[in-house]
């Protein structure tokens, strides 16, 4: 576990390098970003590759480092708030609880069906066809 002074160590190192050496301190930030991303399980490496990229091409998209924070937060909030978000997959798997709860879930098994009424349709021509 990393403590508190080392970590402010750690902090103040990385700023004095971004200040005084960007391109140095860039090539730091993807070190840590890849070494990240390979001690996550296998399976979620690539989708961390894929945020990672898009994270990266909207800090490229702003002119400040303090335009990429609000463009990186706009895009988090929209993760979480917007359509498809997260805060409305819980309230998808939400909704679909309290179905399997009160038995309404098509998920559930149903009895089969033991007899249906079988409707004829006629075989002539169809309307406005010779």
């Amino acid at each position: 576990m990393i403590n508190q002074e080392h970590f402010d160590d750690w902090f103040e190192k990385m700023a004095r390098l971004a200040r005084e050496d960007p391109e140095a301190f860039e090539k730091e930030r993807q070190a840590l970003i890849d070494e990240a991303i390979s001690r996550a399980p296998t399976e979620t490496q690539e989708k961390l590759r894929k945020f990672q990229w898009r994270i990266d091409m909207e800090r490229k998209k702003a002119k400040t480092p303090l335009g990429a924070c609000i463009r990186l937060y706009d895009m988090l909030l929209d993760m979480v708030y917007g359509k498809g978000g997260f805060l409305e997959s819980l309230e998808t798997l939400k909704a679909i609880l309290t179905d399997v709860k009160e038995g309404r879930s098509p998920s559930l098994p149903s009895e089969p069906k033991t007899n249906a009424k079988i409707i004829p349709f006629p075989m002539g021509k169809a309307k406005g066809k010779n």
